[in-house]
């Protein structure tokens, strides 16, 4: 069956320059309500509908719940109707960041479209392509995850860490007195948070290259 309501929250957020955190936050909700809205896992109550639209302007009911007149399919229209210059931002595309093991985070010669709004709102964001399940509650193995690079780090987000210098690796962050504890997000729970206690001798070093606040799917994405 066709997901379309879920297409269309995915739309509304995308338009917004939103994460699904934060759509969750803006309507009182979960980040994994969100996923499964979008993923057609499940469908938003009528009191969460109502909580979109209020809390997004100019929304409406039927942007969100109806196939022919919803929010996907006016922003499909208005694509082919407009240049695609426009609508979408080439940014530069890294080479493979391990959401899993980390590897070697290898530099690749190529740019990639976003959506001209996510550049607007993080101009030094750059795509890094995932390889590996530890994120695939929230980020795709495969997908590219935009990066908007920090220092900072808000307990439990996401973000781009560098282990020991050279490794890469995606996963929520909380930072510690001394060091940092690094969580998966995943379906699988062979995969475990591992912490990274600096007072201890021979502690591998991490830094925070920054914060995943998006991703893409590549042009030939398989589902």
């Amino acid at each position: 069956m066709k997901n379309f309501i879920g297409d269309n929250i995915n739309a509304i957020r995308v338009h917004f320059g939103l994460s699904q955190d934060d759509l969750a936050d803006a309507i009182d909700a979960s980040q994994t309500t969100v996923s499964a809205w979008e993923c057609g896992q499940s469908t938003p109550r009528k009191a969460n509908v109502l909580k979109i639209m209020d809390a997004l302007p100019g929304i409406t009911f039927d942007d969100i719940m109806s196939e022919d007149r919803g929010f996907a399919k006016r922003v499909l229209n208005k694509r082919l109707e407009s240049s695609r210059d426009d609508k979408w931002t080439d940014v530069p595309l890294y080479g493979a960041i391990a959401a899993g093991k980390p590897i070697e985070m290898i530099e690749v010669e190529e740019r990639f479209p976003i959506p001209s709004t996510m550049h607007d709102r993080y101009p030094e964001a750059f795509l890094l392509k995932v390889s590996g399940s530890s994120m695939n509650r929230v980020i795709p193995n495969g997908s590219y995850a935009l990066v908007n690079p920090t220092k900072d780090v808000v307990d439990g987000k996401v973000y781009a860490v560098c282990v020991n210098g050279f490794d890469a690796t995606i996963k929520r962050v909380r930072k510690l007195n001394n060091g940092f504890e690094l969580s998966p997000d995943s379906t699988d729970p062979t995969y475990v948070s591992k912490t990274f206690n600096f007072n201890e001798p021979g502690t591998e070093t991490v830094t925070v290259i920054g914060r995943v606040v998006y991703y893409v799917l590549p042009f030939d994405w398989d589902f």
